[in-house]
This record gives C-alpha cells, structure tokens and sequence, in this order.
C-alpha cells in the first residue's frame, strides 16, 4: 500500500485486508454497482480503504464522513425542525446506490453526547429515519458496521488493544460455522408460534413468532438476504407487536455515552413499560418518550451466535451477537418483516437466558441445547 492516508494506533495492513473481506467477501461488490459509504470523519482513512477495494472490482463509491464535534453541534445548536430533516443529496445517493456500507453504527466519542438532552437525540433521530427508509427498503444490500476507537473502549472501562483486538477477531470468524449454528437455531424458530425467555434476574416474558420472516445475520449480504451486521452472528425477527407479555430484566444497555444496568421492563401487549434500573433508568425512559411512531413497543427477539465476543461492555454491535444471550428491541421492526414504525431502534441485552420455542428448549441458561 502506498500513498494512504494514515490511522495512528492502528494497523492499516489489518485494516486493508479487513476492508478487502468486507467489500469482496461480505458484500459481493461488482463491477459497475453504486456504494453508498457513511462513516465519521475520525475514520476517513478506513472508509477510503474499503472505497478503494471498490474502485478495484469497478465499482463507484462515494463517501460521507460527517465528525462527531459536528454531530454534537448541530444538537446543540440547531432547532428541532432542522434536525428532524436531511438533506435530499444524501436520500438521493441511497436510492442511487445497490449497496450501502454504514460504518458508523457508534459514535467514535460517546461522551460528547452524554449531555444532550434526550429530546434533541429524538428530532435528530426523526431526521436519520427519512434517509433509514430508503436504506432499509428491500431494493439494495446493506452491512452496518464501524470503527473501534480508544474513547470507545475509556467508555466501556476497556483496555483499547483489547478491546480492538476482540473486535476483528469477532469479524474475521468461520462464516461457515457461524452460517451453520445460525441454519440449527432457525429451523427450531421455523414455523413455531411461541416464545418464552426467562433469566436468573427475573426476566419471564413470553411472545408469539408465528408467520414471522426469520432474519439469519451471518456477515454475507446478497440478493435474497439483504441486512448484516459486522462483527454478524445472530438469528433475528420480529415478534407480533401485541403479544409480548411479562417481565424483562436487561443486564445492560448503553446509550449516548450513558450506561444502563439490570433495567427491569414489563411488557403489555407489546408495549414496555419501565419499571426501574440499577443505573441509567432517566435515560431509557427520555429516550423512548423522544421517539416518534412506535418507539415503546417490542421490535426484535434476537439470538447471538458469535463465539469470539466474549463478556458484555455495552458496546451492543458485539454484545448483541453474543453466543448463549438474547436481545430484545423495542421501536422499529419494519426491515424485519414487521409492522413498527418509528425514529428509535433499540437492542437490550439478557444474559444466560432460558428460551422454550413452543415448549422445546433452545437454550438453558445461556447455553445453546440444539
């Protein structure tokens, strides 16, 4: 490699053969697509790694790498009305696009958002929905990704080469084992009708599944399986959205630079009530009151398969794919095949869960039993 704009603290030969993975093997760029690219400013050079890999195979990417000081000032600074719209270049680069690279699903520094009030958040959350739609739409491939940084890790309380290091590890798994565990997990999810988690905290909520499409995130996008996540490896979908029922104890939940522990949700009818939390309570329930449309109600059940995370930080693009955990959102749900439309898309973690589909045990206490 010659003539690349430089990361200091980080490997760019990694990150080169990281962005070759991405582009060639996770999202099968071809010759003469349209890549829509999004990362954040502090990330410029890896964004221009995985554009150039683009570039290679013939395809035309562009790139947009808006800063987090940016993002905080226009939080703080601008009116609601202006923060709950985008601008039409950005829509139109999305529509134009057969593939979009999110690379930005964290904010390099979360606190510098600690303090914006939750309101803000939600306007600014209204405007990213209009450019989400199109993004989520079905009519092109997306992988959601990011960029570790050492302010991430001093806000988990990480190490950062740690917390790096299990990062690309997590990302540069066996696709094919990962593919395997998550064919297993679905076919018990298959044409089942019921749900039921419990936890050692007190988690006991059931919730009906039955005629829901199941989402298999195993880092590989392509014509009949269009979403990722990257580090991958969930089984996903969309419970009905009035039939959850119970009590849900969250071990941990991050947001905005504020972290939430042992938050304890009872479901009505799909809809989450907050009971109460070790820390960070204020912030969940701000956060769901500042969402539009459906924000409180459940969204996803998901499943984490992913061997190589290891312990929870609250950095939830990992904690999510968690091999033996579940995670449950609440808020939009409609690129999953269901009927939640709204601003907010949240994922709660629950550690060593007990998961009976129609009885049959998935899992018991955090181990997989299929």
């Amino acid at each position: 490699m010659t003539d690349i704009l430089q990361l200091p603290g980080y490997d760019m030969e990694r990150l080169a053969a990281v962005a070759h993975t991405i582009v060639r093997d996770c999202g099968n760029v071809k010759a003469g697509e349209n890549v829509y690219i999004e990362g954040r400013a502090d990330s410029l050079p890896y964004l221009e790694l995985l554009a150039f890999e683009c570039e290679m195979l013939g395809a035309r990417p562009i790139v947009v790498a808006p800063s987090d000081e940016y993002r905080r000032r226009r939080l703080l600074e601008l009116p609601d009305e202006q923060l709950a719209t985008i601008n039409d270049g950005w829509i139109a680069a999305a529509r134009a696009a057969d593939i979009v690279l999110t690379v930005r699903l964290e904010d390099g520094q979360p606190q510098l958002f600690r303090d914006i009030p939750a309101e803000k958040f939600g306007a600014s959350l209204r405007g990213r929905k209009l450019l989400a739609d199109v993004v989520y739409d079905g009519s092109r491939r997306w992988i959601g990704t990011d960029l570790p940084t050492p302010q991430q890790a001093e806000a988990f309380n990480l190490d950062f080469a740690s917390f790096s290091d299990m990062f690309w590890r997590s990302l540069l798994l066996d696709y094919r084992e990962l593919a395997r565990r998550a064919d297993v997990v679905a076919a018990v999810l298959d044409g089942a009708e019921w749900v039921r988690i419990t936890s050692p905290k007190g988690t006991d909520v059931r919730m009906r599944i039955a005629g829901r499409p199941l989402d298999k995130d195993i880092g590989v996008v392509t014509e009949q399986a269009k979403l990722s996540n990257l580090p991958a490896g969930e089984v996903c979908l969309a419970p009905h959205e009035d039939s959850a029922d119970g009590t849900v104890v969250f071990d941990l939940a991050f947001w905005n630079g504020v972290r939430i522990e042992d938050l304890e949700v009872a479901f009505e009818k799909g809809v989450a009530h907050g009971v109460g939390a070790r820390t960070g309570f204020e912030t969940f329930t701000a956060t769901l009151a500042s969402a539009s449309g459906d924000g409180n109600v459940i969204g996803e059940l998901g499943i984490g398969l992913n061997p190589e995370v290891g312990e929870p930080c609250g950095y939830m693009l990992t904690d999510e794919k968690i091999l033996g955990t579940v995670h449950i959102a609440v808020g939009d749900n409609e690129m999953l095949g269901g009927t939640n439309d709204s601003s907010l898309h949240w994922d709660l973690l629950v550690m060593e869960p007990t998961v009976e589909v129609d009885g049959r045990p998935l899992m018991m206490d955090g181990r997989l039993m299929v």
